[in-house]
């Protein structure tokens, strides 16, 4: 109540600055307590698993710098975060001690590679092939097979689709599902003026991957003009707009070409036309009329049961039979 009275014997004056005091005091407490608010529920964004990962395996080399294993993995999640220079430094450390040589020239020429520094990243390829061909596992070896790889690509980088063709041939003598390899490989051949042999390669790469992947089927395209079969090169361009989400543009073509030669492929291209649209009962029967023309063919085949109709399992074998 004393309070109270005191108020009734300031000024009006006095009053009014009172008030503008408290409003003052409220609107500060409330910006404290909204900025106190949020920094306590405000976290910064946690750093990416790679960048943890690289923080960590830092730390481990700062600690113990002969930890090749960890030196290794460093470089290695370095490639992952396109952190090439930093990568090739990693690698080159590791190398000067003389251990885990396979694997540090191959890093190392990833690295490279994906700088640009082309001649470096082939030295190093070439020093992966020199150690792992002399392995008792080299026909399986997955390091040796990417090596061969990898200086396939820097050949057909380099304008040299020859030393290419040898490079890619040894890589899917290694591993023939290699779609990757069998694809450049058909590359180099076109490119070495050699289309016939690049037709095989490029089957093989689109047999893997049959749809979304259209560069295959452009060369093979290529391939075709260049031996002279006008219908097949004609189907490989139309897969080409399949895998380009061009529906109407394959469908046309493929129809055009039903009667020839590329019929069969043409029927099997339309049937996948029509299960990358999710209409499964005319891709079911495009696949029927392909086992129709050829009933053992396996692309038809595998087709027929990856659409999963009901009588899918029946029409395959019924044509299978004939």
């Amino acid at each position: 109540m004393t309070w109270l009275a005191s108020l009734t014997r300031i000024s009006e004056g006095e009053l009014d600055r009172l008030i503008k005091r408290i409003a003052a005091i409220l609107v500060v407490g409330t910006l404290v307590f909204v900025g106190f608010y949020v920094l306590d529920r405000f976290r910064m964004p946690a750093p990416s698993m790679v960048d943890q990962t690289i923080t960590s395996l830092e730390g481990a080399v700062r600690e113990d710098p002969s930890d090749v294993a960890s030196r290794g993995q460093l470089a290695d999640a370095y490639v992952v975060a396109e952190r090439y220079e930093d990568a090739v430094a990693q690698y080159d450390a590791i190398l000067a001690t003389g251990q885990a040589d396979e694997l540090a020239h191959f890093g190392r020429a990833r690295a490279s590679q994906a700088l640009g520094n082309l001649d470096a990243a082939k030295a190093d390829y070439e020093a992966v092939v020199d150690i792992a061909s002399e392995g008792e596992f080299a026909h399986v070896d997955p390091t040796l097979n990417a090596a061969f790889y990898g200086l396939g690509q820097i050949a057909l980088e380099q304008g040299k689709p020859a030393d290419a063709v040898q490079y890619l041939s040894a890589a899917v003598a290694i591993k023939r599902s290699d779609a990757d390899a069998q694809y450049l490989l058909g590359t180099a051949y076109v490119r070495n003026g050699e289309p016939a042999k690049a037709i095989e390669p490029l089957r093989s790469a689109i047999a893997f991957v049959p749809i979304g992947w259209s560069e295959p089927y452009m060369t093979l395209a290529q391939a075709y003009t260049d031996t002279g079969d006008p219908d097949r090169a004609e189907w490989a361009a139309a897969m080409a707009d399949l895998s380009e989400e061009r529906f109407d543009s394959a469908t046309s073509r493929l129809e055009a070409i039903l009667d020839g030669p590329a019929g069969i492929e043409a029927t099997i291209g339309l049937a996948l036309v029509s299960e990358v649209r999710g209409d499964a009962a005319a891709a079911a029967d495009w696949y029927r009329k392909a086992l129709e023309i050829e009933p053992a063919n396996a692309s038809a085949l595998l087709g027929l049961t990856r659409v999963s109709l009901p009588d899918a399992t029946a029409g395959a074998g019924e044509g299978a039979s004939e």
